[in-house]
């Protein structure tokens, strides 16, 4: 059997354990593929040459960014610096506004979260209110504690890079992968964080916030990690044995699907009996 599509986000669902399924980026590819029912089973990936821009559908030599054509990296509010680096968010400047306003204030001017997460180790970070717990679990944290609730993502941004000086806003992928990663007393550090949050964003702390917990789908995490790029290593074959994030864990090598954004695959793989 196959499934043909160009790569996107995969989706995800908060169960136990978390439930994948790969998705095509355009309206002619197969219908949503339930990936996570596969863990051990044989598949072989094999890219098609074809790269098309998940947002505008237009052929691509490359994918940019995640996924865009060249005009739609650098067209849309999406692609620009201020996604990477929420702190440099210009919606306001007039000699340098939003590339899209209308989305901008959709995106950027609602409530974003600041919080703290453990995947290969603890760290602080940000997302919408709309994308809990999804963020996470593209992360691949195994436990998240949302810390403070601000009304548009410069602050929050701001309040990012300031707590960025104490604790890690970054995530080890490699470290992520092979396993749950360290024990870390959450609400200990929740704490220790929110005494270092300067006075004039202590308003913005919640007083209660829930932990949120995820596992993972996996027969066995890898002792190293060999990461495959479809862009000079067409085909990859192996046996499904975890998905975490939005990476595929092969017996052979992990793929991350999210970096393939807009590149067209063929997965085969044998019916179940």
């Amino acid at each position: 059997m196959t499934w043909r599509g160009h790569l996107k986000k995969m989706a995800v669902r908060h169960t136990e354990p978390v439930e994948y399924e790969l998705c095509g980026a355009l309206a002619e590819d197969d219908a949503p593929l339930a990936i996570s029912t596969m863990l051990g089973r044989r598949l072989r990936i094999e890219a098609t040459g074809a790269v098309r821009c998940i947002h505008c559908g237009g052929k691509t030599r490359k994918p940019y960014g995640e996924g865009s054509c060249f005009r739609c990296f650098r067209k849309l509010p999406q692609n620009d610096i201020c996604i990477v680096k929420p702190e440099l968010c210009h919606f306001h400047q007039a000699d340098n506004p939003c590339r899209d306003p209308t989305w901008g204030r959709e995106h950027c001017l609602i409530d974003h979260l600041l919080y703290l997460a453990v995947s290969s180790g603890i760290k602080v970070g940000i997302t919408r209110h709309t994308q809990i717990p999804t963020r996470w679990i593209d992360q691949g944290a195994s436990a998240a504690l949302p810390l403070a609730r601000l009304p548009d993502r410069l602050e929050v941004g701001r309040l990012e890079k300031i707590l960025a000086r104490s604790i890690s806003d970054r995530t080890h992928w490699q470290a992520m992968l092979r396993g749950d990663g360290p024990a870390v007393d959450l609400e200990a550090e929740a704490e220790r964080i929110r005494a270092l949050v300067p006075e004039a964003y202590r308003s913005y702390l919640l007083e209660e916030a829930e932990i949120y917990r995820f596992t993972y789908p996996a027969l066995r995490w890898p002792e190293k990690v060999r990461s495959f790029n479809l862009l000079s290593t067409p085909v990859v074959e192996g046996r499904l044995e975890a998905i975490r994030g939005q990476y595929l864990l092969f017996d052979s090598g992990v793929l991350n699907v999210r970096r393939h954004s807009g590149i067209e695959i063929v997965l085969s793989f044998r019916a179940a009996a």
